[in-house]
């Protein structure tokens, strides 16, 4: 009985999550069009007029949103914070799209993220403890999510003269850091890097873009998050077989 709950909410979820991209779809297109603009830029003609997303990015949102809450239910099954998983993945879906179009992560959406890390962790520290089992953790998580990316941007100022990332993407990764813990919130970023790294390349080598052309992080960053989530029941698994490899000997 418990497998048919299982499809049964992995379905209401998936279909929910669809019918919602439209809907972030709309709600992009709606919000003030100073949020989608650095701070001492003035707003576009095209995000004026409120036309800034259309239909297609609606059905492309809602379907990965979809399979990203399904594959969470799968591996992580029906829990106390599924809600709030849901309601992060759809605030995740939104800064992904904003961030992907005009590189900008609105300061409302990241704050979204950091009331339900918060959140998270409460229920974390009250229950399961997932991503982190102490009350430090958390802060030790957000300073390590947004430190790391700050001084990376740093380095690239130093190093290249030119942004690394974005002020945004460091407060996104700050404030999931808070949700994470700073062990999972570095292998998030691994891993953001890592899609960061395979998409560029494809695109470089297939002509749609060139070296040395900015790259928005905001995606990358969401879309790890999604995966650490759906990852974390096999942490314990992970690690051993890692420890495993260190400790190997040579074959004979």
């Amino acid at each position: 009985m418990s497998g048919l709950v299982n499809i049964a909410v992995i379905a209401a979820c998936a279909v929910s999550a669809f019918m919602l991209g439209p809907l972030g779809c709309g709600i992009l297109n709606k919000i003030p069009a100073k949020w989608l603009c650095d701070y001492d830029e003035e707003p576009s003609e095209e995000l004026l007029s409120g036309k800034r997303f259309k239909k297609s990015w609606g059905l492309i949102m809602g379907a990965v949103f979809a399979v990203f809450i399904g594959v969470t239910i799968f591996t992580n099954g029906i829990g106390i914070r599924l809600p709030v998983i849901f309601v992060l993945y759809f605030f995740l879906m939104l800064i992904s799209a904003s961030d992907a179009k005009y590189t900008i992560i609105p300061d409302e959406f990241t704050l979204a993220v950091l009331v339900l890390s918060v959140a998270s962790v409460v229920m974390d520290l009250l229950t399961v403890r997932s991503f982190v089992g102490t009350w430090y953790e958390p802060l030790i998580g957000g300073v390590c999510g947004g430190g790391v990316l700050l001084g990376l941007d740093m380095l690239s100022m130093l190093l290249f003269k030119r942004p690394g990332f974005g002020f945004g993407d460091v407060k996104l990764l700050a404030a999931m850091g808070i949700m994470f813990g700073w062990k999972a919130s570095i292998l998030l970023l691994v891993i953001a890097s890592f899609i960061a790294l395979i998409h560029i390349l494809i695109l470089i080598f297939s002509g749609k873009t060139k070296k040395g052309i900015y790259v928005p992080m905001g995606p990358y960053l969401c879309c790890s998050a999604g995966i650490v989530i759906i990852m974390q029941p096999y942490f314990g698994q992970i690690y051993s077989v890692y420890m495993n490899l260190l400790t190997m000997t040579t074959l004979p």
